[in-house]
């Protein structure tokens, strides 16, 4: 029968095998050599490209010459070795008619299956990639569902924050309608407090009026003051001026001492720094200034003493921006301390006149004691401006 040009799928046509081989492949005279069963699988065998293998397994090579072992073999070489020659590719062989139908019929149902298996790999292939396409929908939905879920829960807590919304704004509302009265009511107030504050404004104006009269008439007193000093005889050598005389049932008692000194009438001298450094030394320089001169203020117009405030520097931004109605302030100048200017002070009142000195540097003490004045510690002094 004819043997017919085998290609293997997706390549070339394959080299002929020996004369021997096709032979015994496709002869149909040795049926004890060779059946119709085993000839299919050598041609299929052909068909796939595995023929030297397949007819080594298939084929009992014991009478096959030297030329068909050596291509069996694989020997490149084959084709030199003794032996007859490779036939051609449309060659016929012997073999009977009813074989011969038997063996297409056998290698049509072999390529049949053949076809068939490979529809059922592809179609296994397909199945498998269907069941991953599965497990990964299946596993999206899983994961979807998680996602609901946590969707669900995001939706009830918004559900619960939209009613707790809507309670602080029902609160709020109310809220605002109780103000909307209150300032209904303010606006009242408000009104009368416009009257008020304009009467205030009556009386205050009044009240400058009469103040600045009444700052005339004080320098007038000072100037009489300062004509009477001048009239007085000079202090003559050796004259000293006597301190205040203190009740002794304030022996032991200097708070007490100290605002009996306040009300005595005498010239109070305060070494500035030296009282605020204890009790206000939190604060800037600035803020201790003021916190001191607005207190001096307070207990000058309480107790009528004429208070005299030392402090060191003239050139302080803004030392001298607020005038003092009840005190007097003194700077010490440039390179000056205000020890100096306190010693100076005590030099320029006349000895008649009694002087009271604050402080605790020991130096302007002693200075204050020998010049016949009376001292009190800056402690007592800042309890009696700030108490305890």
């Amino acid at each position: 029968m004819l043997l017919p040009r085998l290609v293997p799928r997706g390549g070339k046509p394959l080299d002929w095998c020996p004369a021997e081989v096709v032979e015994v492949v496709t002869s149909a005279a040795r049926p004890d050599r060779l059946g119709v069963g085993q000839i299919a699988r050598i041609v299929q065998a052909l068909a796939v490209g595995d023929i030297r293998q397949r007819c080594a397994e298939l084929i009992d090579i014991g009478p096959l010459d030297e030329r068909c072992r050596a291509w069996l073999n694989a020997d490149p070489e084959w084709s030199r070795q003794p032996g007859s020659s490779a036939p051609d590719p449309e060659a016929t062989g012997d073999g009977s008619p009813a074989l011969n139908r038997e063996v297409r019929k056998r290698l049509a149902a072999e390529s049949k299956a053949a076809r068939v298996a490979d529809e059922l790999a592809r179609e296994t292939a397909e199945v498998q990639a269907l069941r991953d396409r599965l497990a990964e929908l299946e596993q999206a939905l899983e994961k979807a569902t998680a996602e609901g879920v946590a969707l669900a829960d995001s939706l009830r807590a918004a559900r619960m924050e939209l009613r707790h919304e809507r309670d602080r704004h029902a609160a709020t509302t109310a809220r605002l309608e109780r103000v909307a009265q209150e300032a209904d009511l303010a606006g009242a107030a408000a009104e009368e407090a416009e009257e008020v504050r304009d009467r205030v404004l009556d009386e205050r104006r009044d009240l400058l009026g009469e103040t600045e009269h009444l700052s005339d008439m004080v320098k007038g007193a000072e100037t009489l003051l300062a004509g009477l000093r001048s009239m007085l005889p000079a202090p003559r050598e050796g004259d000293r001026r006597q301190p205040v005389r203190i009740p002794g049932a304030y022996t032991g008692l200097p708070d007490r001492t100290a605002e009996y000194l306040m009300r005595s009438g005498a010239t109070v001298i305060i070494d500035a720094y030296n009282v605020t450094i204890g009790r206000l030394g939190h604060l800037s320089i600035a803020d201790q200034r003021e916190r001191l001169l607005a207190a001096c203020e307070q207990l000058a117009t309480r107790t009528g003493a004429d208070i005299v405030v030392a402090i060191d520097g003239a050139d302080i931004a803004g030392a001298h921006t607020r005038s003092r109605r009840h005190i007097r302030v003194l700077y010490s100048p440039e390179g000056v301390d205000a020890d100096d200017v306190i010693r100076e002070e005590l030099a320029r009142i006349p000895t008649v006149r009694s002087v009271i000195v604050v402080t605790d540097d020991r130096a302007i003490r002693d200075d204050a004691r020998a010049d016949g004045a009376n001292l009190i510690d800056s402690g007592v002094f800042a309890d009696l401006l700030w108490g305890r």
